[in-house]
């Protein structure tokens, strides 16, 4: 699946307008405090002149002229002119007049007494530095700033890089490995952060997806493999009914094939399911004895031969319903596929042997995988790799070989007597 909107690219956006908006921010507060405190220095050369004079009147009763050069004294005996009067109106104390482009005046009305009150006024068009300096200071700010935000968006960019980079590898990871059939394993399950709990969390997730579909694969397998001839033999002996009365005998082979398949299902289910499988004591010669005499009409119509060369007492630890089904899959494999119409089973150094002759020998390891077959057998291929899966179900060692025109297949059942 390919990823169209990386989400460092949207991390690395979201840092750089926000560095963008920041520096933009600051300039505008920079050349706003330039000009605040530009002004108010201007307004404090005014008051200081203006606490001058005021002290002079109050101490000689005159009023003197201003100290410096460009703040004049309008009085009634030197009016202002008509501008001035209109920028500061009576009643108010203080104002800003912008004359044309060279001139810019900080006024402010002075209180000597109840008669006086002339009005000082500053032309401090040639003190505006910050004004007369915008040009050069624009482009400090603007230089300025494209250097802050190139310093910014690199920052943001490692930032961004370094913060995602983990989540970046474990999407990766987990993507490579997508059609893989293996179990997965992240590399970043051992970290200690956030990143390792949710890498933890898909591992274990998407392992046990996994596995719930193989699981659901398998049992769709294993349920034709076994119920189809059960199924077979159900609707059969129900087309005769429609016919004929049912003997008892029929009845009871019907009841048989029943309750078989309801063993099998149990079974399958069992191996489905990602729960333990319950553990008993199980007489395993009884066993053989009981599912080969539930295949009697099939083995008497081929003619085949089961011989049972075992203690009369073989008992071992397993699951009744699972160990049936897996005699009854070695009983089926030999006479489909048994060159002779023959099958031994027998204990060999305290295991229990199925052996029956073949034609040729071939590969087992390729049998034991799920469609494993050979080009002439008609079936699902399912049969050896339903048993492996019911063996390690049911925790018992197991071999199988082929040689000497020989199928061998040697199971060490768990607690086995001696």
């Amino acid at each position: 699946m390919r990823i169209d909107n990386s989400l460092q690219r949207r991390v690395f956006a979201t840092f750089g307008a926000f560095t963008l908006l920041l520096c933009l921010v600051y300039t505008a507060i920079c050349a706003l405090v330039a000009y605040i405190i530009e002004d108010q220095v201007l307004d404090n050369l005014l008051a200081d002149e203006a606490a001058y004079i005021e002290g002079q009147y109050l101490a000689s009763g005159e009023v003197p002229r201003p100290r410096l050069p460009y703040i004049q004294l309008y009085s009634a005996s030197n009016p202002a002119p008509a501008e001035i009067r209109t920028a500061l109106p009576e009643g108010a104390n203080r104002a800003e007049w912008f004359g044309d482009a060279e001139r810019h005046f900080h006024l402010r009305r002075l209180s000597l007494d109840e008669n006086t009150s002339p009005i000082l006024a500053a032309e401090v068009g040639r003190l505006l530095t910050v004004s007369r300096q915008s040009r050069g200071l624009l482009w400090l700010i603007f230089t300025a700033l494209l250097v802050t935000l190139a310093l910014a968006l690199w920052v943001a960019y490692r930032i961004s890089s370094r913060t995602i980079r983990p989540v970046i590898a474990l999407a990766e990871e987990v993507r490579s490995r997508q059609k893989d059939g293996a179990p997965l394993s992240l590399a970043a399950t051992s970290a200690k952060d956030e990143i390792g709990f949710l890498a933890r969390t898909l591992e274990t997730t998407l392992n046990q997806l996994k596995l719930a579909l193989r699981r659901e694969s398998e049992f769709t397998r294993d349920a034709s493999h076994e119920l189809r001839t059960a199924i077979t033999i159900a609707k059969n002996t129900l087309a005769l009914s429609l016919r004929r009365e049912l003997s008892q005998g029929e009845k009871e082979d019907l009841h048989s094939t029943v309750e078989q398949m309801e063993c099998t299902v149990s079974a399958l289910l069992a191996l489905a399911r990602a729960e333990s499988i319950a553990r008993e004591p199980v007489e395993i010669r009884s066993l053989l004895e009981e599912r080969i005499l539930a295949q009697h009409h099939r083995i008497a119509e081929m003619q085949f031969r089961a011989r049972l060369e075992l203690p009369r007492k073989y008992h071992s630890l397993g699951n009744r319903n699972l160990a049936a089904l897996l005699i009854d899959n070695l009983l089926n494999n030999a006479i489909r596929h048994a060159s002779q119409p023959e099958l031994r089973i027998y204990a060999e150094k305290g295991a229990l042997v199925f052996e029956n002759p073949i034609a040729e020998n071939f590969d087992t390891d390729r049998f034991l995988l799920p469609g494993g077959k050979s080009d002439k057998s008609d079936g699902l291929g399912q049969g050896l790799f339903l048993v492996k899966r019911i063996l390690a179900a049911l925790d018992w060692e197991f071999s199988v070989d082929c040689a000497n025109g020989l199928f061998r297949c040697t199971i060490t059942p768990t607690h086995f007597p001696t």
